[in-house]
């Protein structure tokens, strides 16, 4: 990008300062997808990797994908479909609604409706994982967070902020327990699992989790339940779950660690790293690494879902969100440097330079009004 001083005094450095104020920060990027691909799971759509659209939330399911797109702000979903897990109704995909919110579970999808914050859900209903109950449907309540899971769905109810749960709760994974569904306390953040579902409680921002605990994903270590250490983000999927702690940034997970999901590397874990966002896949993880913002991913890696491709891992380029599927991943990449992002430092510079050829212009060396 080149800078045109016009020769004005008055001119120059409103054109300077109108160039370097052109807004504020981009939060939206082309969406990138790696691993398994044999649905189309992980490769976006041109409505939002960047060809004719870009997104600003993305979410990765069992096989499928999804993500809101950038100014329209409808969801758009890819991969596989064979129970309508990607294919949004018309409340949230531009025909009747808009979206805030969008979360993929293994076979369905739920997101919040932008304007009314009610919960809408798609695709696999077996269980009811798919129907929202009245307390966050619009009826009786709306949501403020949403989270789709194996055949369960959890949201965080409007003015409450008590966890509610629905679907398929074998495993008291559709339960909350008293300290996050408003009786003894509520929740700021909420995920759902396979068959587990956890949440950082309100006020104490410790984790709570319940639901199935085969593998230890129901039972959060001290250093994010309260007892060494509480959470900023959480994140869950099939048998693992991971935290960033507060405080110290670094990642923690539990649960199920064949592949080493659980187990976050120096980079992210505090040893030589930290991280800003979290996700917790199949059997592999992934995180965003403070400071560089490139994508840093671990565990099982036979689909590639693990490698973090080069316009996010820091080679070519670096990312504002990340998604972990079954076995697939996705991430929104930082989009490219504009003038609303100059620095200050650029700010000095450029009225300098405005002064000089402006001093040049009129003969004068009066300060610039």
């Amino acid at each position: 990008m080149s800078l045109r001083v016009i020769r004005s005094t008055g001119w120059t450095v409103a054109f300077a300062i109108a160039w370097l104020a052109a807004g504020p920060a981009r939060s939206d990027g082309p969406v990138v997808g790696w691993g398994n691909d044999l649905d189309g799971q992980a490769t976006p759509p041109v409505w939002v990797n960047g060809a004719v659209g870009t997104a600003t939330a993305i979410a990765a399911g069992g096989s499928h994908s999804c993500a809101i797109r950038a100014v329209t702000g409808n969801v758009v979903c890819w991969g596989r479909n064979d129970i309508g897990q990607a294919t949004p109704p018309p409340p949230v995909n531009g025909g009747a609604g808009t979206a805030t919110a969008i979360s993929a579970g293994d076979s369905h999808t739920c997101a919040i409706q932008a304007g009314t914050g009610k919960v809408v859900c798609w695709g696999n209903d077996v269980a009811g994982g798919a129907t929202p109950p009245p307390s966050v449907d619009g009826t009786a309540g709306t949501a403020t967070a949403i989270a789709a899971g194996g055949a369960h769905s959890c949201a965080i109810r409007a003015g409450t902020g008590n966890v509610i749960c629905w679907g398929f709760d074998l495993d008291g994974q559709a339960t909350p327990p008293p300290s996050v569904d408003g009786t003894a306390g509520t929740a700021t953040a909420i995920v759902a699992g396979a068959t587990h579902s956890c949440a950082i409680r309100a006020g104490t921002a410790n984790v709570v989790c319940w639901g199935r605990n085969d593998f230890g994903q129901a039972t959060p270590p001290s250093a994010v339940n309260g007892g060494a250490g509480t959470a900023t983000a959480i994140s869950a999927l099939d048998t693992h779950s991971c935290a960033i702690q507060s405080g110290s940034a670094k990642v923690v997970c539990w649960g199920s660690d064949v592949a080493g999901q659980a187990t976050p590397p120096p980079r992210v874990d505090g040893t030589a790293g930290t991280a800003t966002a979290i996700t917790a896949g199949g059997a592999h993880s992934c995180a965003i690494r403070a400071g560089t913002e490139n994508v840093i991913c671990w565990g099982f890696d036979f689909y590639g879902q693990a490698t973090p491709p080069p316009p996010v891992d820091g080679t070519a380029g670096t990312a504002t969100a990340i998604a972990a599927g079954g076995s697939h991943t996705l991430a929104i990449a930082a989009p490219e440097p504009s003038a609303a992002l100059v620095s200050a430092a650029s700010l000095t510079s450029l009225l300098a330079l405005a002064r000089r050829r402006a001093s040049s212009t009129t003969g004068s060396t009066a300060p610039m009004p």
